[in-house]
């Protein structure tokens, strides 16, 4: 007589993860929050501490919690290549560089984290204001995008104009897939770039900067198949 041994529950879970499409949001209400809580930043430190091992977390301008999947590869290694090339530029022309963990407070109330994101050299005094600790009330003056499954254009694209609308300079929209790359600057039409090789900064945001969309995103596994 043959036994079989059932496979035991942690092996089936590994064999199939949960997948995400897009984000979970969830009503800041069912938290008994608002956007207008003056304790709201207070609040969502400590829920995303207690659960940081679990997901990445936001709050629209909608009042919703928003939750979805950490990023992993290969979007982590496009955002920390963006990263890593503005951090050289700003060794060499000054502002500090945020990476997709920093969380900016905007005037509406909304948490929101670019993948990247700059802050030109003039207002490094602001980080350390006792009311931007931890998450900063600051509106950075570049933000980039890289989209990834868990998100969709309209909603990186919306999170991109609201950022623009307190104040943002440029922002980058970048999808590896469809291989495109959206700049966007206040009070004008957007700019769509098909396939490009590099992605300049605008004089008067990052003057000289040159990111190299195509080798860091674009073809960086290409010969991966």
């Amino acid at each position: 007589m043959t036994t079989t041994v059932a496979p035991q529950p942690q092996e089936i879970q590994r064999k199939q993860p949960p997948r995400w499409t897009r984000a979970v949001a969830i009503p800041l209400a069912e938290f008994g929050k608002s956007l207008d809580d003056p304790d709201l930043g207070q609040w969502f430190e400590g829920f995303a501490a207690r659960n940081s091992d679990m997901a990445e977390y936001e709050i629209s301008n909608t009042g919703h919690l928003l939750i979805r999947e950490p990023t992993g590869s290969p979007g982590s290694v496009y955002e920390v290549g963006l990263a890593g090339d503005l951090l050289v530029w700003a060794d060499r022309n000054g502002g500090i560089i945020f990476g997709s963990t920093s969380c900016f407070v905007l005037p509406d109330g909304s948490h929101f984290c670019p993948d990247a994101s700059w802050l030109r050299e003039e207002r490094r005094h602001e980080i350390m204001l006792p009311e931007n600790l931890p998450f900063p009330h600051i509106v950075p003056d570049f933000v980039a995008e890289i989209k990834s499954p868990s998100n969709t254009r309209a909603e990186l694209t919306s999170k991109i104009n609201l950022f623009l609308e307190y104040g943002t300079k440029l922002a980058w929209y970048i999808d590896g897939e469809t291989r495109t790359v959206i700049k966007f600057r206040p009070g004008q039409e957007p700019e769509t770039l098909n396939d490009p090789e590099y992605i300049d900064g605008d004089d008067d945001v990052l003057p000289g900067f040159r990111f190299a969309v195509r080798e860091r995103i674009f073809d960086l596994f290409a010969d991966a198949d």
